[in-house]
């Protein structure tokens, strides 16, 4: 009896990443099973739909989980990769390279219904890197329950038009040294004023791609500093948009 009790303790621990994290099992349209990380009291007024970068499951993922969890969003984070994770940019350059894109792109629809039908009265979109297409384009599609979106350094859309279908305010963090995302931060901006819409664009100086990642580059430019700013940024930027 004992070892059955020290098994099935052992299997509830495994059940979490992190402490107050669960993880669930959630459905595509073909029955496709996939992961969504779920954290933050389920009582939240706002949630969060939280995308990846590049890395997958990595350790920034799970801390941004539960950063944005204990300021009091109910936060569903998407597992595109399916539990596998990369360290290396060779590992996450297949991993990124073998998503298929149509059916990412259901997972992030399906954790968005499932966030939507906890209760929350509102939802914003958060997206890093490789995350932030999938995050933008959920908030182009739904802008009537995304009513703010979060992009640290990632794609953007920089049409007037498309842009006009968003229900929100946008943030874009990016470093000055980020090459074609820093050089077309501009242009989102001049789009979505164009749109109609607001967009708060920071570029940090001095700051390159995924500076707020540890993985990216073997750590060689991750930059802290840069980091607690652009965390800084976004809570402020959630705070003030969302109820």
């Amino acid at each position: 009896m004992r070892r059955l009790i020290l098994l099935i303790l052992s299997l509830l621990a495994a059940a979490s990443v992190v402490a107050g994290e669960t993880v669930l099992s959630l459905e595509t349209s073909n029955g496709d099973s996939f992961r969504v990380f779920g954290a933050g009291p389920d009582n939240a007024k706002s949630g969060i739909l939280l995308v990846h970068d590049w890395f997958g499951e990595s350790p920034f993922y799970h801390e941004a989980i539960e950063r944005l969890a204990k300021i009091g969003y109910r936060v569903m984070a998407v597992d595109l990769y399916d539990g596998q994770s990369a360290t290396t940019h060779k590992e996450a350059w297949a991993l990124m390279s073998a998503l298929d894109n149509a059916a990412a792109t259901e997972k992030v629809e399906v954790a968005l219904a499932h966030l939507t039908a906890s209760g929350v009265e509102a939802v914003a979109a958060f997206g890093f890197s490789m995350g932030a297409p999938y995050a933008l384009a959920a908030a182009l599609k739904h802008g009537d329950s995304i009513k703010a979106t979060s992009i640290f350094y990632g794609e953007t859309v920089n049409d007037a038009e498309r842009l006009s279908a968003l229900g929100g305010p946008v943030l874009l963090v990016v470093g000055s040294k980020d090459g074609p995302a820093a050089e077309t931060a501009a242009a989102f901006s001049r789009a979505a004023d164009e749109a109609g819409k607001l967009a708060e664009i920071y570029v940090y100086p001095g700051a390159q791609h995924a500076f707020a990642q540890p993985l990216f580059n073997a750590g060689k430019t991750y930059d802290e500093v840069a980091a607690q700013a652009a965390w800084k940024l976004a809570e402020d930027f959630l705070q003030r948009r969302l109820p």
